[in-house]
């Protein structure tokens, strides 16, 4: 950019050089033929007059006047002094500002279309650079929320291993206890069998209770004994039945600390859709605000400032800004103008609401908004006209995230304000609010 302005100035100078030597050129000439009137056509001047009133044409149609203003006025100057010279029949004079008026006109209307030119690429710069560092912010945040969610992938995979194992180890443990009830079974069998063989024996023995009185209380004894016995098996069927119910209930556990965790990723991916969701609804609200009709002039890049009037005007913003970050309201106000008129919009749910506020409802509206506790997020700076422009943007935390996952909901209050010089003060004739309520942080 800076190569192709002082290219630009280059070639002015190499074009005034060149029309300086022609004019001399051409003084060198007409001296030869007298200093008269009479040696000189008549015609000859007044061509050269109407190149003259040709040249300051194209050079006002590109804005000459704001942009070149200097040249432009040297080379209207030198038409009028043309036009006496010819009037007082000073030929040579006539012919020499003719040509300088031309040559004053032609270089005001390329210092003009350079300057419009190099304001054209310095907005569309500051645009582009904008532009991508949005792009870098959405590209950054995306990267983090890929990492976390690899991350979270990562974790949900090692406890399903971790679940997995636990489920192997319990179906080895279900095994052997299936053998080991089998076995119980296969014993609990034998004695059922060894006691139906002592209640026959004892059956047969009590038929012959006289004769066998001794062997039936022995029986009787051999009896107790195998009862107890089989009490006690029965105790230690009771203990494996237990012990495979804990084995059961605990098996339950662990599906249900499995479902849950199941759930939890069921529950991210809809995080995921919530999401994709609140994007789209900010897309619906921005496309909603593009189809509204402008609040501020068009803007045109063209700039009517000195480079010491925009620092100067920079630095009133900046204390009008400063003002207000440090609740000193009234010194806030005071760069309005007395006659004010603000737009204020408010977009809500994608819809938008817009309402005209003048300095009194402003500066009720100020305070108001000074009491909710406003961060600073972005200060941009434009310059249009004989305005410069201060783009702020605050944020307000509306609605905290309820975990990680979620997203949170913001207040995003973006005020542009533009500013002109009254006398040798800076003031503001004319300010836009866009209020978004309950929006994610875009």
């Amino acid at each position: 950019m800076k190569g192709f302005i002082a290219l630009s100035r280059k070639g002015n100078i190499a074009l005034g050089r060149i029309l300086l030597i022609a004019l001399i050129l051409a003084a060198f000439g007409l001296t030869g033929c007298g200093g008269k009137l009479g040696k000189i056509e008549t015609s000859t001047v007044d061509t050269a007059i109407a190149d003259a009133d040709t040249a300051i044409a194209a050079a006002q149609a590109v804005d000459a006047p704001s942009l070149a203003s200097d040249l432009f006025e040297a080379a209207k100057a030198n038409l009028e002094a043309a036009r006496t010279a010819l009037t007082e029949k000073r030929g040579n004079d006539a012919l020499r500002l003719a040509y300088q008026a031309t040559a004053d006109a032609t270089v005001a209307r390329m210092n003009s279309v350079n300057t419009t030119k190099n304001s054209e690429l310095n907005a569309s710069i500051l645009q582009r650079e904008a532009e991508a560092e949005a792009l870098r912010h959405t590209l950054g945040n995306k990267e983090r929320k890929l990492a976390r969610v690899e991350s979270e992938i990562k974790d949900i995979h090692k406890e399903e291993e971790q679940l997995n194992q636990k489920v192997r180890n319990l179906q080895k443990d279900n095994r052997q206890l299936r053998n080991s009830r089998e076995t119980f079974g296969k014993q609990v069998a034998q004695l059922s069998e060894t006691l139906e063989e002592i209640q026959g024996r004892a059956q047969r023995a009590e038929v012959e209770i006289g004769n066998y009185g001794k062997e039936i209380a022995a029986l009787r004894r051999k009896l107790e004994v195998a009862e107890r016995r089989v009490k006690e098996e029965g105790h230690q069927k009771r203990a494996v039945v237990s012990e495979i119910d804990s084995l059961r209930r605990q098996l339950r556990e662990q599906a249900q600390i499995y479902t849950e965790k199941l759930a939890q990723a069921n529950q991210q991916s809809s995080d995921a859709v919530h999401a994709e969701y609140l994007k789209q609804k900010a897309q619906e609200a921005r496309s909603f605000v593009d189809s509204q009709p402008p609040l501020h002039p068009a803007k045109t890049g063209r700039i009517s400032l000195s480079a010491e009037q925009i620092a100067t005007g920079k630095a009133a913003l900046g204390n009008w800004e400063r003002a207000w970050h440090a609740k000193n309201l009234s010194g806030h106000l005071a760069y309005y103008e007395p006659n004010v008129i603000a737009d204020k919009v408010v977009i809500r749910e994608s819809k938008e609401q817009r309402s005209k506020i003048d300095l009194q409802q402003l500066e009720s509206e100020l305070h108001q908004m000074s009491a909710n506790g406003w961060g600073k997020a972005k200060t941009d700076t434009e310059v249009e006209g004989e305005s410069v422009i201060g783009i702020h943007r605050l944020t307000q935390l509306a609605t905290p995230a309820a975990d990680e996952n979620a997203t949170a909901l913001y207040n995003i209050w973006i005020r542009e304000v533009w500013m002109h010089q009254v006398g040798n003060d800076w003031k503001i004739h004319h300010e836009i609010w866009q209020i978004y309520e309950n929006v994610p942080n875009f």
